[in-house]
């Protein structure tokens, strides 16, 4: 990163588009160079030299180099301040020859410029305060984005200031009480009264924007990988007649043999632009069979892989309150919420039974027969509503881990300050935790940043030419 700062003052260029054959391909120059540089190398459709480039506009000719010419392009200037860098910028506009694009960078190194590092426009534009750091890291994530969410959530971060607006305001706040402290220590003979309920509540103001922020970006798990749903419960219950009408499609063998499914069998569905992967295990039983024992193991391991899961069983052994007994007591071993399992009471349309409880000791419960596909919407329902859909909503979701390592330590302080102020600890000892709070919410934004390691890291993530 050093070497950014040192080369600050020095003419850039590179390719922005992606190296190899194409219709067309982006070069640009950014820098106090880039004008002389591109009358050296450019002349217009009558083969004469441009004298003026005008700002924003189109220029149409040549790249020529000692009488050769080497491509027809298309030029556009964008003068500084109003560039993306906020430096003097070209475009060049080529076609899209590998010969031709290593030719014209050529000639633009050779007139004076430097080939440009990894990043080292967006930094730029970071440096002269075009963007800021949120901002920069928003670009990369448009760039990867790999779903609608993610494009969404991208495309609010870089053009509305989403997040950044939603930090400066918290910052805001905490500066608010920085103030009220700060004057108070500074004309204590005063007797200057500051109201601990109203500190109290901008401090639990802040607590939960910064809870909500950390808890955004627990959510990415499920953009990215999808939630993980393992149907279990004892032999012939139904599971993988269940999983065949939840992902349409006949996966899962389906016969009255106890023991049938043996491996696992995954299947996918997509609901609401989320991933929902459906696992078929072996049904859950004593057995002496060796090859079925290790599909038992399997499906055990898979419990515990498992953000969601349906216990199938047949709607009869809810008579039997022993075998209720039996799976209450089975799932209070698995390592997951209640609220994330979901009992499944199958074959209604064979037996004819007036259950209407919605939960079993707060297990939720839905009545379905899998073979006559009733009941099934109130699973997908019940699938649709684990989908975050609030958040997403409102483009609030911290998708970068070095955000969420920043918003965890300025909540981190802002908690022993709370804590602090609420034993009446003096303001002399606990107003610095308040501001390390807000140097860590600087870190996001990129405000008054000073680590040249995190900027290197953020940057050298982009590739050449952005």
């Amino acid at each position: 990163m050093d070497n950014f700062y040192l080369r600050i003052n020095k003419t850039i260029t590179a390719i922005s588009t992606p190296l190899g054959i194409g219709a067309i391909s982006i070069i640009r120059i950014s820098g106090n160079k880039s004008i002389k540089i591109i009358k050296n190398i450019f002349i217009k459709k009558n083969k004469k030299k441009i004298k003026k480039i005008n700002p924003n506009i189109v220029n149409y000719g040549f790249i020529n180099y000692k009488n050769e010419i080497i491509d027809q392009v298309i030029i556009i200037f964008f003068k500084k301040p109003k560039s993306y860098t906020g430096e003097n910028l070209i475009e060049i506009y080529c076609h899209g020859s590998i010969y031709i694009q290593k030719k014209i960078i050529n000639l633009i190194i050779k007139n004076g410029a430097n080939l440009a590092k990894n990043g080292e426009f967006s930094f730029r534009a970071f440096l002269n305060k075009k963007i800021n750091l949120l901002q920069a890291e928003s670009i990369l994530d448009l760039i990867n984005s790999k779903n609608k969410i993610y494009h969404k959530i991208a495309i609010n971060n870089l053009i509305n200031s989403k997040i950044s607006n939603i930090i400066l305001k918290i910052q805001n706040v905490i500066l608010d009480i920085l103030s009220f402290i700060e004057i108070k220590l500074d004309f204590l003979e005063e007797n200057i009264n500051i109201k601990n309920k109203y500190i109290l509540n901008k401090i639990k103001y802040v607590e939960k924007k910064l809870k909500i922020l950390i808890k955004s970006f627990k959510i990415n798990k499920f953009i990215n990988n999808g939630f993980f749903v393992s149907i279990i419960g004892p032999v012939n219950s139904g599971k993988s007649t269940l999983m065949n009408v939840l992902i349409n499609e006949n996966k899962s063998i389906v016969t009255n043999i106890p023991g049938t499914t043996r491996d696992i069998v995954e299947g996918k569905k997509i609901i609401n632009n989320f991933k929902f992967y459906f696992f078929d295990t072996a049904g859950l039983r004593k057995t002496k069979s060796y090859i079925e024992n290790i599909g038992i193991k399997k499906t055990l391991k898979k419990i515990l892989e498992s953000n969601i899961i349906f216990y199938v069983f047949d709607i009869l052994l809810l008579k039997k309150k022993k075998y209720i007994y039996k799976i209450i007591k089975f799932l209070k071993k698995i390592k997951i919420k209640k609220k994330n399992i979901l009992l499944i009471a199958n074959k209604i349309d064979i037996n004819n039974i007036n259950f209407k409880k919605k939960k079993i000791n707060n297990y939720n419960i839905i009545f379905i027969s899998a073979k006559k596909k009733i009941g099934i919407n109130n699973i997908l329902n019940y699938l649709n509503k684990k989908i975050p859909n609030k958040i997403i909503k409102k483009n609030i979701l911290i998708n970068n881990i070095r955000h969420f390592e920043e918003l965890k330590k300025s909540l981190k302080y802002i908690k022993k300050f709370k804590k602090n102020f609420l034993n009446k600890v003096p303001f002399e000892f606990i107003y610095i935790d308040l501001k390390y709070s807000i140097k860590y919410l600087n870190n996001i934004n990129g405000n008054n940043i000073n680590n040249n390691d995190i900027l290197n890291n953020i940057f050298s993530k982009f590739c050449i030419g952005k």
